[in-house]
């Protein structure tokens, strides 16, 4: 027996050193390393906006820097599968929207994850209302003289940075609820969409107020109405859907969290969701998000949790009134 303890005391230290290593990352205070901030839509997206000026301000509550990561495509599908497969350590957020955390479910028959049960609600940051424009070459002023141009051209185009996005979804219940010609062209962005909008190559766009601020303020495109149910506090003077046709359940606002791996570590969200808090909180943000037509929510996992797993079965209504599904 004697032969077979000092081989015991060998292996009994290796495996003790072995685990030190181990031992100290486990024990290191989290974050202790850059996190990484995947945006399921592409760059000059209302998604991609937030998500820049919040990476920095959240990043310097951590005491380590956010980087942000584009990864657009199938209405925010394939952002939102990085995340949902990823560690749960924290170190993966997503800045999940309605489109890509709502619709989705609804649009496409098997995601590649289970929406309800892959994700942990962070932080619900912003609400944003979506606007309908027209470019400002299409003779029409009004949401209803543009309609009726739509019917006497006998078809109008309006575009959308993905399926199942809140621009596509817009079109699509004008179209079902007013009788309208309008036919979809959808992006797999939402920066080429918009450039080929204000070419002249579609006619209606409805988006969130920051991706459309500067092309209001240049005369390139032309207000029309929100797509709320309610006006916005940024633009008081534009009437909403609901006030121009008497629909008063026409609300298209768009909203914007971060979200985790599901099984990520309670501290850990405990965490993250305080460095979401202080980067809403900080000036910058107070300003620059309010002043583009941004409301700021600010809600924790405890409202935000059931909050998205309502949001689903909403959206799931909408899309099957309107017929539209992912090819």
């Amino acid at each position: 027996m004697s032969l077979h303890h000092p081989r015991r005391a060998l292996l009994g230290g290796l495996s003790a050193a072995l685990a030190a290593p181990r031992l100290a990352r486990a024990q290191a205070p989290f974050p202790d390393r850059p996190l990484r901030l995947v945006v399921p839509f592409g760059p000059g997206a209302t998604a991609d906006i937030i998500a820049r000026h919040l990476a920095k301000a959240a990043g310097d509550a951590l005491g380590q820097p956010i980087v942000v990561e584009n990864r657009p495509g199938a209405g925010g599908v394939i952002g939102a599968e990085v995340v949902a497969h990823a560690p749960a350590d924290g170190y993966t957020i997503c800045l999940g929207t309605v489109a890509s955390h709502a619709v989705s479910a609804a649009m496409v028959d098997r995601l590649p994850y289970d929406l309800l049960n892959d994700f942990q609600a962070l932080t619900l940051l912003v609400n944003a209302p979506n606007i309908i424009v027209v470019h400002a070459g299409l003779p029409v002023d009004s949401l209803a003289g543009y309609l009726d141009y739509a019917r006497r051209q006998g078809r109008s185009t309006f575009i959308s940075g993905g399926l199942g996005t809140t621009s596509h979804l817009v079109g699509e219940v004008l179209r079902v609820r007013q009788h309208a010609p309008l036919e979809h062209v959808p992006y797999r962005a939402f920066g080429p969409a918009l450039a080929d909008f204000l070419g002249g190559e579609t006619d209606m766009l409805s988006y969130q107020i920051p991706a459309l601020v500067p092309h209001i303020q240049s005369g390139a495109v032309k207000r029309l109405a929100a797509a709320t149910s309610r006006r916005i506090s940024l633009m008081p003077d534009l009437p909403t859907v609901s006030e121009l046709l008497g629909d008063p359940d026409f609300d298209f606002s768009a909203w914007f969290g971060t979200f985790l791996p599901a099984g990520t570590p309670a501290p850990v969200v405990a965490r993250l969701n305080r460095a979401m808090q202080a980067g809403l909180a900080t000036p910058e943000l107070q300003g620059v998000l309010p002043a583009q037509g941004l409301e700021l929510v600010g809600w924790g996992p405890d409202r935000f949790q059931p909050f998205f797993r309502s949001e689903v079965p909403r959206w799931r209504e909408i899309v099957r009134v309107t017929g539209v599904r992912a090819p």
